[in-house]
């Protein structure tokens, strides 16, 4: 399938050239509401919900250890999963079996430089698995932690009421039926590593508040928790559960927990970062603590990577990516993240037309969440004037996205939850995350819209 013209599904930062906001102090309220519809469906959804900071810290453990030539060793077929370091006793070891040294520094201004040029071809089409795997240190981790409270407000809430998912439903039934979520654009990682540590923390806190035979409280309580607001405050405990309950713990989860079934398509190849990406969320190798040690999800996960255009791609092949072929419970959530506007940008026309479709396949109750950045525009040719010249008109996202869902799909969308401008932000002083120089980790700042699907 030939790509897009210098466009690409994954967006960083949207322009280089543009200037980012300033970030505001952390602890200070920065959250803008422009409008919230359907107060008893909001209610349901909170994007300020607690994450505990310690799996904040093993979410970034994931990446480094999938994506770096160092650290962890499981990626290696054939080896039994070791950790390796490079201290003085063993950097010969390190050095037989470590891949080639990934250069960061200089790959991540490569990227910056074809974001900068706007050639999202190579930044992300063309691009070397090298390349995309620094994209992913350098981007996906830090939004992965933004990602995590959003998608455990909505599993929290409005999904679980929906679909059944949590304490009201039967678990012998959703053992066997999994959740499906479909991450358009979500190549690069981060949504999936997210959805691996939401999906953790809910089935965790339900378990501990049921009462299960063996206790989990070592994961839900004394642990510093952080909002996505003010970046709260946490703390890496290491007090917890024995090596003996963190066994039974795991062998709990992998009874209990209902499966999860994530499906990331872009239009680049990201197979190989999603590869890595799905082996460290299920090894326990990674390091973890005691509060929370890895795997990152112990339970029934199944990762599935497509290289989909989705702007050209055929009814039968949208069909399929969500499940409404064969057998299976369909897709409980679609997510867009700072995908939609550059779709809106490579075809109006086209983008359209895939949020109809979307439309029309979907099943009654799916949850649609966009996530994109503030104030994003997109540009409409509308022809040229009588001199030549060419008109265009330029609109916001959010009003292209309500257009399409609301009016000219009208009857089939209700909107649940729309913010205008909001703020995740690190705790820089507690989170560790070295990997290299140019791939620290910083705030974000989104917009957010949730949508559900009508009868």
């Amino acid at each position: 399938m030939p790509p897009r013209s210098k466009k690409s599904t994954k967006d960083p930062k949207k322009d280089p050239k543009k200037k980012q906001p300033q970030s505001a102090p952390r602890g200070a309220s920065t959250t803008n509401t422009s409008s919230t519809h359907h107060s008893e469906s909001r209610e349901l959804i909170n994007l300020s919900t607690t994450i505990p900071l310690t799996l904040q810290q093993l979410l970034l453990n994931v990446f480094k250890a999938a994506l770096l030539p160092n650290g962890q060793n499981y990626l290696h077929q054939g080896t039994t999963p070791t950790i390796t370091t490079t201290t003085n006793n063993n950097q010969s070891d390190a050095a037989n079996n470590a891949e080639p040294h990934l250069d960061t520094k200089n790959l991540i201004q490569t990227i910056k430089a074809h974001l900068y040029n706007r050639d999202f071809d190579s930044a992300f089409t063309d691009a070397s698995e090298d390349l995309l795997r620094a994209y992913a240190l350098r981007w996906s981790a830090s939004r992965a932690l933004g990602y995590v409270g959003v998608f455990r407000g909505l599993m929290g809430g409005l999904l679980r009421t929906l679909k059944g998912v949590g304490e009201h439903g039967d678990a012998e039934r959703e053992e066997e039926e999994a959740t499906h979520v479909v991450c358009i654009g979500g190549g690069a990682g981060a949504e999936i590593v997210a959805l691996a540590g939401a999906w953790r923390d809910l089935h965790s806190v339900e378990q501990s508040d049921q009462d299960v035979a063996v206790s989990v409280s070592g994961v839900v309580s004394g642990v510093g928790r952080v909002t996505l607001e003010d970046g709260g405050d946490g703390g890496d405990e290491e007090e917890g559960a024995s090596a003996t309950t963190t066994t039974q713990e795991a062998d709990v989860a992998k009874r209990t927990h209902p499966r999860l079934d994530i499906t990331a398509v872009d239009i680049a190849d990201w197979s190989s970062v999603v590869s890595r990406l799905s082996t460290a969320i299920q090894s326990p190798a990674v390091m973890g603590t005691k509060s929370h040690p890895a795997p990152l999800y112990g339970g029934a996960i199944n990762i599935d990577f497509q290289k989909v255009d989705v702007l050209t791609a055929e009814e039968k092949q949208l069909r399929e990516l969500l499940r409404r072929e064969g057998t299976g419970r369909g897709t409980a959530l679609v997510t867009l993240m700072f995908t939609l506007n550059e779709l809106f940008s490579t075809s109006m026309a086209k983008a359209t037309g895939f949020l109809l479709r979307l439309t029309d396949l979907l099943s009654s109750g799916t949850v649609l969440l966009v996530v994109d950045s503030p104030g994003s525009y997109s540009t409409l040719k509308l022809g040229k004037s009588a001199e030549g010249e060419v008109r265009e008109r330029q609109y916001p996202m959010k009003f292209l996205l309500d257009h399409t869902l609301l009016s000219v799909a009208e009857g089939k969308w209700e909107r649940v939850l729309s913010q205008d401008s909001r703020w995740w932000r690190r705790d820089a002083a507690r989170l560790r995350y070295e990997v290299g120089e140019g791939a620290g980790l910083e705030d974000m700042r989104y917009q957010v819209h949730v949508y559900r699907r009508l009868e």
